[in-house]
């Protein structure tokens, strides 16, 4: 590892990201084999180099949020198989805290919220480990995605190695490039690119297109409010055979009837010369709403990264809610469906890419604690109910009732637990036989 490597990530780190972001792989990788689809379109060029990767759009933003406020809520175990053959958390472990606070600049919270950010916008987080003497991780530092390519040495003339993965080559920005050994670098990715396995692929460059179309959506609206998008008023001569101004007349007209009636001088009056009538050309309010054309764009850009609408509080999302128990039922399912396949994905990744570095024992593996999670906690509910209720039948013993509820069973809970008044019948037995006899033997 480069001396001075640190320095560099740090500075990195704290300038920001540049304008306009730069192409993943464009520094001596070979392009995909797939194309994208705004490379074969010239006309939506322009409209997607202002939307960059779609990071400054409302919707987007809002739909990142939810993923990363839920992203924090559970934290990170180490988790080992105990004597009794259930999993059991190692309290105190080292990797935990290192993700806790991965550098002095950072906490846990902005470590997720720059793998949410990154992971659907690029598709691929990188956490550089910096290390101490003893070649351990001490800090985790965010690379910008941007400015890190994964590459094969036999791209770049060098050895064929057959891995996916030689180096990934950082560009700073400060000019040259650094080639960062794989084992120092955390890399995050969801789901696998098409043209390119060493990338993952990220869920908003799908909908870039819906990102184009709410941006214009925006624009109009805003230039519609402001009394600039269209004409408000036609000066049109009262003579329909009167040749009207000239065009430099006209031109001075238009700009008095602009600077007297636009913005905060709306309203005041105006007195012309000549033979004009003022012909009004403004829109009804019904006229102006454009909810329609920002529907598909608020159903879709959450919908690829598994959001429901209604929770990044899309006007889509609203009209079609029927009250709070629909909220919290999508609510349990978002939970369900996306943020517990996430959090194992990762979860399996620095099992893999960061632990062994931390704790070499085998047999150990991270995952989250979801019994912190809120969203769960009714499920939580009903699982107590379930069980208390399967003690009390006699189905199952105190000691298997408090290992499903994540209890360490004690000595003498190995028993079951059935009521006096249950007759115990065994296979063969006829209890109608039983109760002849018992009759017939004078029992009450």
């Amino acid at each position: 590892m480069p001396m001075g490597l640190i320095d560099t990530v740090k500075t990195a780190w704290q300038a920001g990201r540049p304008e306009p972001r730069r192409k993943r792989l464009d520094v001596g990788v070979p392009s995909p084999s797939w194309t994208p689809w705004w490379t074969s379109q010239a006309a939506w060029m322009d409209q997607i180099r202002q939307v960059g990767d779609g990071a400054s759009n409302s919707i987007v933003h809002a739909t990142l949020r939810v993923l990363t406020d839920a992203w924090a809520e559970p934290p990170p175990a180490v988790w080992e198989i105990g004597d009794d053959g259930q999993p059991v958390e190692i309290e105190d472990h080292p990797l935990p805290d290192l993700l806790e606070n991965p550098n002095p600049e950072m906490t846990s919270d902005l470590l997720w919220h720059y793998y949410v950010w990154a992971t659907r916008l690029d598709g691929n987080a990188y956490l550089w480990k910096a290390r101490n003497g003893a070649g351990r991780p001490v800090e985790l530092w965010p690379l910008r995605p941007d400015l890190v390519t994964p590459i094969r040495l036999k791209d770049r003339g060098g050895p064929d190695t057959g891995r996916n993965i030689d180096a990934y080559a950082y560009r700073p920005g400060t000019g040259g490039e650094v080639l960062i050994d794989p084992a120092d670098i955390v890399h995050l990715r969801l789901g696998l690119d098409p043209g390119d396995h060493a990338l993952g692929v990220g869920p908003i460059k799908t909908v870039l297109k819906e990102v184009v179309g709410d941006e214009a959506a925006a624009k109009l609206i805003a230039g519609l409010l402001s009394n600039m998008g269209i004409p408000g008023v036609v000066l049109a001569p009262e003579d329909p055979t009167s040749p009207g101004p000239s065009e430099s007349e006209a031109d001075a007209i238009a700009r008095r009837w602009r600077d007297r009636f636009s913005g905060e001088k709306a309203g005041r009056p105006l007195i012309l010369s000549g033979r004009l009538r003022p012909v009004v050309t403004a829109f009804t309010p019904e006229q102006l709403d454009v909810s329609a054309l920002r529907r598909v764009p608020e159903e879709r850009i959450p919908a690829v990264c598994g959001v429901p609408s209604i929770l990044a509080g899309m006007g889509a999302g609203l009209t079609a809610s029927s009250g709070r128990s629909e909220s919290v039922t999508l609510l349990e399912a978002f939970t369900e469906r996306t943020m517990i396949p996430d959090w194992s994905r990762v979860a399996r990744q620095l099992t893999r890419q960061l632990l062994p570095d931390v704790d070499s024992r085998p047999g150990r593996w991270v995952a989250f604690r979801l019994r912190d999670v809120r969203a769960l906690a009714e499920d939580e509910h009903r699982l107590w109910e379930r069980v208390d209720k399967a003690v009390r039948s006699g189905w199952i013993t105190v000691a298997e009732a408090k290992i499903r509820v994540g209890m360490r069973p004690q000595p003498g809970d190995d028993v079951y637990l059935r009521p006096v008044s249950v007759t115990e019948v065994r296979p063969g037995d006829d209890p109608a036989a039983d109760a002849a006899r018992m009759l017939d033997a004078g029992s009450p």
